[in-house]
């Protein structure tokens, strides 16, 4: 993928990434370890809750057990009771029931008849009378026992009425009752902070809740685990029952909700409440390390690539123009200052120190090299008009030398002085700078005027193929017509020899090639954005081995030649902003492409 293309977004990328899998991972177990901490302190607060509902029941039964007692033990009920006349025990028991807060009393005889009640229909009454804890108290022992009311539980602590210390006399039993109402859930609620809810028989018969959690409730109650989770329609709760009384043998065909029990219910929709805002801080949380964690990652990629950004582009800068003068420096008292950074701006200066060293060196090599081959083609080129001047010069020096051989003789020097001229003119062109004279010119009258001059003497002819709508152009006229006349004259000439090694840039020409007479063509071509000059002849081509080498200073396979042509004209051409090339097939013809921006 092209993103990762990019030092500075696999660094930005990689640090991002590792900063949200951090804070995720940190995130998720703080999330973790919250939402535990909240269901252990869930599973505390009910167990708590168990605790003082369990310790509230104990201790109001230890009370109501003790009231009993005195309530027994007292003369008056005693003397009523042993009358066992109702209307006698009924009077004096109303009078205790304005004395103590208690629900319900109830007095039977020795031998269980009912006497009197307070607080109970006698419906009520006849079912309590009736109950194996009366036979407890009448057989002198104290019991317990709950018993449904259509508004809660009642519990009541029956204890004997006696008389006597040593053999005492049962006289009849007294029942105190208290109920497990909606009061005393409310009661409980108010203390511990959770909903109560009380239940027989897998009824339930008071509560905390409101009517349409009865339901659900009932259906807890009826089944064999109670505790966990549970769902209503005000929230979701957890549930601890507390067994009110021992619980029933199954045994005996009775359900597993059978006993009296009452339920502690710790709402876990509000511990939820707690925990989503929780959660939408810590998400809040994370956004916001999220985006400082990026802006770091981006802040940190990018003071390590813009020193290398730097220097890349001081090494494209480089790369593009050649000078090795160019250093990278990069700027001090930031920040950051990254060694690594500078250390590899240093290598890449030092490195560029030592390719500039070496290109000096291997330039002066050169140097000494082509002074070393320009000697060479210098001393063989001058020797041979040297020695021609000197034969002139021993004939002029006979005495019976003719006015013929004098004209002759006189004619040779002088040919030879310009041939050793040109030699010179060639060397000089190619060694020095040129200093070209840009004016507008018409491409098509330049190269008629150089395929006239190179007409000039015996070979084959030059033919011309210009196109009218070739425009004018910006170009040193003379330069490129003395490039062209040399172009032209090194065609005509590899033509005269039909050699396969000449100085002669070619390919395929315009004019039938491989075939016919011998013969140049110069022609002109236009395009949308260049100009064109195409030199070509049907001579028998450049040899492979020999077109990679064509503009090669000195190298010359002609008889005579300098080796300087081909090199002085792309050299022209090139300093006119123009291109040139050689394209050849051996045994059909060369062609050289001149072109120039329009």
């Amino acid at each position: 993928m092209r993103i990762f293309a990019s030092l500075r977004n696999r660094i930005f990328l990689t640090s991002a990434l590792l900063a949200v899998l951090s804070i995720g991972a940190a995130i998720y177990l703080v999330n973790l370890r919250v939402t535990r901490e909240l269901e252990a302190q869930l599973q505390r607060e009910i167990m708590a809750t168990g605790a003082i509902v369990e310790q509230y029941r104990s201790t109001r039964a230890q009370t109501f057990t003790t009231l009993a007692r005195l309530i027994a033990d007292a003369p008056k009920l005693k003397a009523a009771v042993d009358t066992d006349d109702p209307p006698t025990v009924q009077d004096t028991l109303n009078g205790y029931q304005n004395q103590f807060d208690s629900n319900m009393l109830l007095v039977t005889n020795r031998v269980g008849r009912l006497l009197a009640i307070v607080g109970a229909s006698p419906r009520v009454a006849a079912v309590v009378a009736s109950l194996p804890s009366i036979r407890e108290a009448i057989a002198g022992r104290e019991s317990f026992a709950l018993l449904p009311q259509p508004d809660g539980m009642l519990q009541l602590v029956t204890v004997p009425i006696t008389v006597g210390l040593t053999h005492p006399d049962i006289l009849g039993t007294l029942s105190v009752g208290f109920l497990f109402d909606a009061a005393l859930a409310a009661q409980l609620k108010g203390i511990t902070g959770s909903d109560i809810a009380f239940g027989i028989d897998g009824e339930v018969l008071a509560t905390t809740l409101p009517a349409e959690d009865r339901q659900a409730l009932t259906s807890l109650l009826r089944r064999a685990d109670r505790s966990g989770n549970l769902t209503l329609a005000t929230g979701e709760y957890v549930s601890l029952p507390l067994p009110l009384a021992p619980q029933p043998d199954t045994r005996d065909g009775r359900g597993p909700g059978s006993g009296p029990v009452a339920l502690v219910l710790r709402s876990r929709s509000q511990q939820l409440q707690v925990l989503g805002q929780i959660r939408r801080e810590l998400g809040i949380t994370a956004v916001a390390a999220v985006l400082l964690a990026t802006l770091l990652s981006f802040a940190v990629a990018r003071t390590i690539t813009r020193p290398l950004a730097a220097i890349t582009g001081k090494m494209r800068e480089v790369a593009a123009t050649g000078d090795l003068t160019r250093k990278i420096v990069l700027p001090s008292g930031q920040r950051w200052d990254d060694a690594d950074a500078r250390l590899v701006a240093t290598t890449f200066n030092m490195l560029t120190d030592s390719i500039a060293r070496f290109q000096r060196e291997m330039s002066q090599k050169e140097r000494l090299s082509s002074l070393g081959r320009l000697s060479t083609v210098i001393a063989h080129e001058v020797r041979n008009p040297l020695m021609i001047i000197k034969a002139a010069l021993h004939t002029l020096r006979r005495p019976e030398l003719s006015p013929a051989s004098l004209r002759e003789a006189i004619a040779d020097i002088d040919g030879e002085i310009i041939r050793l001229n040109s030699i010179v003119n060639d060397v000089l062109d190619f060694a020095r700078p040129i200093q070209f004279e840009i004016a507008p010119a018409d491409l098509n009258t330049i190269c008629r005027e150089s395929a006239a001059a190179a007409s000039a003497g015996a070979g084959p002819p030059v033919e011309i193929d210009l196109d009218a709508s070739v425009p004018a152009i910006s170009t040193d006229a003379e330069r490129l017509r003395i490039a062209l006349v040399n172009l032209i004259m090194n065609a005509r000439q590899a033509m005269e020899s039909e050699s396969t090694a000449s100085e002669t840039p070619g390919a395929p020409g315009t004019g039938p090639q491989g075939s016919g007479e011998p013969h140049v063509v110069v022609s002109t071509r236009t395009t949308a954005t260049r100009v064109g000059v195409t030199i070509a002849d049907n001579g028998s081509g450049i040899e492979r081995d020999v077109l990679p080498r064509v503009f090669d200073p000195y190298f010359t396979t002609k008889r005579g030649g300098t080796g300087l042509g081909l090199p002085i004209a792309r050299h022209v051409v090139e300093g006119l902003g123009g291109t040139i090339a050689i394209e050849t097939v051996p045994g059909r013809g060369t062609e050289v492409r001149i072109e120039f921006p329009r």
